[in-house]
């Protein structure tokens, strides 16, 4: 297996960290970042993508479990590598401990991104855009239901200067969550060491490791696969802590 080309599928929010770590020939491919909001056309999107793979391939995948919204994908000829995490948001900390460390300290936070941000994902723009299609009566109602949980905003950054750069638009989002929701605002230096240790792994198959899940050709993505022991499964729709 270890003589197999090596090949990216991700979400487009990872795009800008992993272009700077790859290698420039290497194949990749970034699906919509909105498709985790309709986890079946997750799973659909991302079986296209291997299924267009000829070559028997190591698939780096760029997604958590992201609320199911990989499983019951199967890897045909290839071998997938998929980082352990309930949702991208440990892979933008650096590790799942990490995320569990602060799901634990703060549980209904609400994480932004520059790629979150750049993609007008977030609640503000959700929104925005349920006034548009539905009237501002029905998008108060819808936008309560999806973010009152949430207590805090917290902007991952990889430098002080990218936290620095979009503090505008994050502040921006916290203005209308602190208003709605009395959100607190925090901000955060992510970390890239869980996405290095994954652009590694085609390496090391065969070595045991609980940071990622490792699936066979011919399997199909399960839930359980991603489950910890002494940890209690997530949520079908956990996003975002």
């Amino acid at each position: 297996m270890k003589d197999r080309p090596t090949v990216i599928v991700s979400c487009r929010v990872l795009r800008e960290l992993l272009d700077s770590m790859l290698d420039p020939s290497m194949a990749r491919t970034y699906l919509d970042i909105q498709l985790h909001n309709t986890p079946k056309k997750l799973a659909d999107a991302l079986q296209v993508r291997l299924d267009e793979i000829k070559t028997p391939s190591n698939v780096i995948i760029g997604y958590g479990l992201c609320g199911n919204g990989i499983v019951g994908v199967n890897a045909r000829e290839h071998t997938l590598i998929i980082p352990r995490t309930h949702d991208c948001v440990a892979i933008f900390l650096g590790s799942h401990q990490r995320y569990v460390q602060r799901f634990f300290a703060n549980p209904n936070t609400y994480y932004l991104t520059r790629g979150w941000l750049e993609a007008h994902d977030d609640p503000l723009h959700d929104y925005l855009d349920y006034v548009r299609d539905y009237g501002e009566e029905t998008a108060d109602y819808l936008v309560d239901t999806k973010y009152r949980h949430y207590r805090r905003l917290c902007m991952i950054g990889f430098s002080q200067e990218e936290l620095d750069a979009c503090r505008s638009l994050s502040k921006a989002v916290h203005d209308f969550c602190a208003e709605r929701w009395n959100m607190t605002y925090e901000e955060t230096l992510g970390s890239t060491a869980l996405l290095e240790t994954l652009l590694r792994t085609p390496d090391t198959l065969g070595k045991e490791d609980s940071e990622f899940v490792v699936i066979a050709p011919g399997s199909t993505i399960t839930a359980d696969l991603f489950h910890r022991q002494g940890e209690a499964p997530p949520a079908a729709a956990a996003r975002r802590g």
